[in-house]
């Protein structure tokens, strides 16, 4: 559920960064947050996909 969070935040942070002038995004931000939403959404199927094969 944290990966989710995470994820959230830095898509949060790459939308406000595109839609205002709060935030002044650089291309080396947009890069590792896209990084770092894809990462957290990876790790958040591996660790369902790993939960449901120890029930199992």
């Amino acid at each position: 559920m944290y990966y989710l969070i995470f994820a959230l935040f830095f898509a949060g942070y790459l939308v406000i960064g595109f839609t205002t002038d709060v935030i002044d995004l650089s291309t080396m931000a947009v890069v590792l947050s896209t990084a770092f939403i894809c990462g957290n959404l990876y790790m958040f199927f591996k660790s369902k996909k790993e939960e449901k094969e120890d029930t199992d």
